[in-house]
């Protein structure tokens, strides 16, 4: 019984037909695509994580102002001796950074693959496991601003990026000694800053690009 929508010459012509064959260049496409798809996402792969990186971070309270204390804390650090398997392709170095957090309210110290940050301060993510711009601190607007591009390592160079984290940590002190709880709201009020203050330092960030 033919389909009543299709007419019959077509309907038989359609069900005798053979499918028909892929070329056989097709095969052999579709094997290298999948082949340099696999080698792209190793190389990313190999920029975006890199778990040694978490094991050596240290929180400090200042960073090198210049490239002599900077040499010294890199030597200090000594990123060079860990064995990790995140520089192997030779592109990216496993070195000594000094940089922000995500919050722009601490500074720390960290062995990681250095890139090229984009008009951005420099943050090491703990939960990315990567060096990065902070998309929250445009130091290209700040005085003196910091260059369109630059190498992460050298994130110590522009100094600006560090004082927002001074402001930071002077809005957190004023919060704490300023504390407008009560003996018996204490426990909720230590809840809530926290919050308070991350919303206060994301605006603050708008404010100052």
């Amino acid at each position: 019984m033919r389909h009543p929508m299709v007419p019959s010459k077509l309907w038989w012509g359609q069900r005798g037909r053979k499918p028909k064959k892929l070329p056989r260049d097709m095969g052999v496409r579709s094997k290298i695509l999948l082949i340099w798809m696999f080698h792209v996402y190793t190389k990313i792969l190999a920029i975006t994580l890199c778990e040694k990186s978490n094991l050596t971070v240290r929180y400090v309270e200042k960073c090198p102002t210049d490239f002599t204390s900077w040499k010294i804390a890199a030597e200090k650090m000594n990123c060079e001796s860990i064995e990790q398997k995140c520089s192997q392709t030779g592109r990216y170095r496993f070195q000594y950074h000094c940089v922000i957090n995500a919050w722009r309210n601490a500074t720390l110290e960290v062995c990681a693959l250095n890139r090229t940050i984009i008009g951005y301060c420099t943050e090491y993510s703990i939960k990315g496991i990567v060096i990065q711009d902070n998309y929250g601190a445009d130091c290209t607007k700040f005085n003196p601003p910091c260059p369109a591009s630059y190498n992460s390592a050298e994130a110590y160079k522009y100094q600006t990026c560090y004082d927002l984290v001074k402001r930071n940590r002077k809005m957190t002190e004023y919060a704490v000694t300023k504390h407008p709880c009560s003996a018996s709201d204490i426990r909720l009020c230590d809840k809530l800053v926290v919050p308070i203050l991350s919303i206060l330092n994301v605006i603050r960030a708008h404010v100052l690009q």
